[in-house]
Parts: structure tokens; C-alpha cells; sequence
């Protein structure tokens, strides 16, 4: 899927610029099909979210760095690109390379904050903006007024899951980490069991910190076993006050 075409420049112009509207509907039809397949709805740009966002990427792209609070030093620092910072997902990829990369979060295993988000609830509406091909992204976020009201969301979901959203090049789910997250369930004290046919597979279960998009979560991590196509992997959870059990069915798109 294209990157788009930025229209911007680095230090020292420090235009922001825009990304073309293929580039940014791109990044929200991937946003858009892995919150469906979490049983999500699809959320929408908003003009003043896209300029912090924007913002946002001409300064991580600039510093080639990241930072959700950029000091006033940094090149082509702004106030909209600062607030863009403290309330994005922010990346030194460009924008939709940068969407399965947030739902992988290698480097966020305590906290999986960018996966949360992604699949909160109050999710949306949101502000994208990237540097294009080679450049830096920013993914806008806090304080939605979505309402999707699901009890628990997890990753890998229930239902048929396509192999190549598991990993990329650099990681996947066995590494990081599989997760469940809820507003009102508390987790903390959860016991999980996987099975796939009818044998069960070992996993190491721990709670995540913060309340990134959702109050409770924990992380599942697969214990020496990769997925594969074509098989089913049932997941029962107990400890807690409610059911959660399903079955995430792997199938190849290729």
C-alpha cells in the first residue's frame, strides 16, 4: 500500500506539509481492518488532529528521535507538533508501515500502550500525519468519544485471523506477547489456558501497567510454540469474575 507523497520539508524550512490523502487513507483502512477484526468499529480522521499530527512527524523525523514530550531545543519544534507528541502513537517509520508495527508493540511488552489504544473503546476520532516513504509518523489519539462498549477486546481475537498480521520482519505476537483488555474486568489475578488440538500449550501470563486504552490487560506469551495456518488455538481464561473463552482460527491470505 502506497506511503503517499509528502509535501513538507525538514530544518530548516520545518514546513509540516501534509501527507497526500492516499497515504493517510491507507494508514486508516489498516487502523480500520484490525480494529474489524477485533469486532472494533472503524474510526475517522479529524482535520485538527491530522495538523498535530502532522506536526508531530516533521519533528520526530527532524531530530530522528522520538519523544512524546520534545524539549523547545529540538529542530523545527512547535506547540501543535508538541501536543501532537503527548498524545499520539508516535514512530520513526512512515504512517502505514507503522500500523502493524503498533499492534506488535516490541518494546512496550509492560505496558502493550499502543496496541490498547488501538483497540480501545473510546477509540476515534483520530489525526494521522507521516513524512512519507522515509520518514516519521504520528498517530493522534488521546481523549476519543468512541463508544464501542465491548466488555473485553484481545489480540490475536476470536475468529478467523490472518497469519501475516502475527508478525513482521523484526517481531511477532510469540515474542511480545498475545493480550486481553477490559474496562471492568479486573485481570490481575487471570489464569489462561491455550489448547490447539486439544493439547495444551504453555504460556507465561502477567498483568500490564498503565491504563493505556483500557483499565485492565494482561499479556500472553507463547511459551516455546509458534502458530500456524490452518489450525485452531482455543483460549479459556479463569480467576476472574466473568467467562472469556474463544477460539482464534489462523488461515494464510497469500
Amino acid at each position: 500500500m502506497s506511503e503517499g507523497t509528502w509535501s513538507g520539508s525538514l530544518d530548516p524550512e520545518c514546513d509540516p506539509g501534509d501527507i497526500s490523502a492516499d497515504g493517510r487513507a491507507n494508514a486508516l483502512r489498516l487502523f480500520n481492518l484490525y480494529r474489524w477484526l477485533a469486532d472494533l468499529p472503524p474510526v475517522v480522521t479529524e482535520p485538527t488532529r491530522d495538523v498535530q499530527a502532522q506536526a508531530c512527524a516533521l519533528m520526530m523525523d527532524a531530530n530522528n528521535d522520538l519523544s512524546h514530550e520534545p524539549p523547545e531545543s529540538w529542530k523545527c519544534y512547535s506547540k501543535a507538533g508538541a501536543d501532537g507528541a503527548r498524545t499520539s502513537n508516535i514512530s520513526s517509520g512512515p504512517g502505514v508501515a507503522s500500523v502493524l508495527g503498533y499492534l506488535i508493540d516490541p518494546g512496550n511488552e509492560t505496558t502493550f500502550g499502543h496496541r490498547r489504544i488501538i483497540l480501545a473503546n473510546d477509540l476515534g476520532p483520530i489525526g494521522l500525519g507521516s513524512t512519507g516513504k522515509n520518514g516519521a509518523s504520528c498517530m493522534q489519539n488521546i481523549g476519543g468519544t468512541g463508544r464501542a462498549g465491548k466488555e473485553w477486546t484481545a489480540w490475536p481475537p476470536p475468529g478467523v485471523f490472518p497469519i501475516q498480521a502475527y508478525g513482521d520482519r523484526w517481531s511477532s505476537l510469540s515474542d511480545t506477547g498475545w493480550s486481553i483488555q477490559s474496562e471492568d474486568i479486573e485481570l490481575e489475578d487471570a489464569e489462561v489456558t491455550i489448547t490447539s488440538g486439544g493439547a495444551p500449550l504453555a504460556v507465561d501470563v502477567e498483568p500490564l501497567q498503565g491504563r493505556y486504552g483500557s483499565t485492565n490487560a494482561i499479556r500472553i506469551v507463547p511459551n516455546g510454540w509458534d502458530p500456524e495456518a490452518g489450525n485452531t488455538y482455543s483460549v479459556s481464561v479463569s480467576g476472574i469474575s466473568a467467562t472469556i473463552a474463544y477460539d482464534v482460527v489462523f488461515v494464510d491470505c497469500e
